[in-house]
Order: C-alpha cells, then structure tokens, then sequence
C-alpha cells in the first residue's frame, strides 16, 4: 500500500511538474514584457533581451546584465565605425568632427561594459550613475555636435549608431529602475 501511495505521489508531482513548466516560461517571457514596457523602446529592450537565451531564467538584475552586454556591442560597433571613417575620409570637416567623438565612443563603450562591474559589485544606484555620468554625456556631446554642424556630412548610420546607443543607455536605466 505504501508503494502504491509513493508511486500515485511521484506521477501527481511529474504530472504537474510538466503542466505547470509551460505556465512558467511564460511568465518569464511576461518578465521581459513588463520590464521592457517600463523603457522608452520596448521592442529593441525586447529583441536585445530575447537575442541572449540567459534571459528566459534571468532575474531582473540578470536582465540588466544582459542589456548591458546589448548596449556595449552596439557602442562597440558606434565606435569602431567611428574609427574606421575617421581614419579614412578625405572630408576634412569630417575628420575634424569624428576625432571630437571617436575617442568619447570608446569611452562610452568601456564605461557600459564597466557598468556590468558596477552592478555586480555596488548595485543598481551605483550602475544608475555610472551610466547617467559617465556614458550619457559622451554621446550626447557627439549627437549635438552633428546636430550643431548639419552642414558636414556625418553618415546616416553613424547618427543611427548614435541614437541606438542612446537609446540602450535609457533602456539600461529603464530596467535598473525596476530594482
């Protein structure tokens, strides 16, 4: 009889287990959701958060991580795309606008990636700084600037690089506000 209760036990809890798990990795895509919803572009919160498959089992300060990690890649193309024109225009205002920024987007990238060390070890407030002090103003300085000289020609995806990585920025800021 104690067989019989031990194994009528185990299928209930099996059988529950794999009714429940389908419960539970929506929920966790309901996460995303509603952590992205607090950000000012959820669908590119969405699709960075959902590009790294640690997000499914991912708390929100893993979520942050993660963001983080979307927000340096993108600074790191910013800047590498930066660098590369820089170094290769004939257009002398050009150049001249680039060596303004190429050296600020290295530092933006440097101190997203660093925000991942600050969250890790001091917290959300401290990473909230970080990147309000330190990485905000770097690119706001270069998107001013090519907004300031629309007379040379900076490329379009330059200034799409530029706005994207804004862009992650407030949505780092957006989820560490979830904390």
């Amino acid at each position: 009889m104690v067989n019989f209760r031990l194994c009528l036990f185990t299928i209930s809890s099996i059988t529950l287990t794999f009714t429940l798990q389908p419960f539970h990795l929506l929920s966790d895509e309901a996460m995303i959701i509603n952590v992205c919803d607090k950000t000012p572009d959820p669908s590119l919160c969405q699709t960075c958060l959902n590009s790294d498959p640690k997000s499914k089992t991912a708390d929100v300060r893993g979520l942050a991580m993660i963001s983080i990690t979307c927000g340096t890649r993108d600074a790191d193309k910013l800047y590498n795309d930066t660098y590369n024109l820089y170094t290769s225009t004939n257009d002398t205002a050009l150049h001249n606008l680039l060596a303004n920024c190429w050296t600020r987007f290295i530092g933006a990238r440097d101190g997203i990636n660093g925000a991942g060390r600050v969250l890790r070890d001091q917290g959300s407030d401290a990473t909230k700084l970080t990147i309000t002090r330190n990485v905000i103003p770097m690119i706001t300085f270069c998107s001013d600037l090519f907004k300031k000289n629309p007379e040379v020609a900076v490329p379009k995806y330059i200034i799409d690089e530029t706005n994207v990585v804004s862009t992650d920025c407030q949505i780092i800021l957006g989820i560490l506000n979830n904390f």
